[in-house]
């Protein structure tokens, strides 16, 4: 997997690319503890993600969970159809906001 970090004034996007996976944990972490430095909202752009498994699901609750008692706020954005069905079986969305897109996170979020 790879992530790089595109930083805008007003957040912070993490493009993801390959598999989120339980070997991705140490290169994600790092850049969610590198993200949350700069306190700005972090984006999670999922588009090139094909696939994760149930330690990504726990990285991301777990992200969510310290980005919030830091008043970081955290979105996952334009998930693939199979990712998409895997955040929903798992009803991440009860927890992290998901979003199509970029311009669909509310400004006043």
């Amino acid at each position: 997997m790879t992530i790089t970090q595109e930083q805008r004034s007003t957040q912070v996007i993490l493009h993801m690319e390959g598999r989120f996976d339980f070997g991705s944990r140490k290169i994600f972490k790092d850049m969610i503890d590198k993200s949350a430095e700069l306190n700005l909202p972090v984006i999670l752009d999922l588009s090139q993600v094909v696939f994760l498994d149930s330690s990504a699901l726990g990285l991301l609750v777990i992200s969510f969970q310290m980005l919030k008692t830091k008043h970081i706020l955290f979105y996952v954005v334009n998930p693939q159809t199979y990712v998409r069905q895997v955040l929903d079986l798992a009803n991440v969305g009860k927890i992290i906001p998901i979003y199509n897109t970029v311009d669909e996170i509310p400004v006043s979020a």
